[in-house]
């Protein structure tokens, strides 16, 4: 255990990667329905569009395409 008095940050604070969704579209859409919205649900729906992407791509790659198609998804 570390003797050191500083605020360990979790890794998802520490490590923020640009968002891939349009945060104000996201937040409009949840405050329509009448709920709120953490950062943290922001960060993590992008890590999840991230994820789905690059499994798309492996998906389009492995069928010898070059072009993502909705059924990649």
């Amino acid at each position: 255990m570390s003797e050191s008095n500083e605020p360990v940050a979790p890794a998802a604070t520490a490590e923020k990667k640009e968002l891939l969704i349009v945060q104000s579209k996201v937040r409009e859409l949840i405050r329509a329905k009448e709920k709120r919205v953490s950062d943290e649900f922001i960060q993590a729906l992008s890590a999840h569009v991230e994820h789905s992407v690059e499994k798309a791509i492996a998906r389009c790659t492995a069928n010898g395409r070059s072009t993502l198609r909705p059924e990649d998804i």
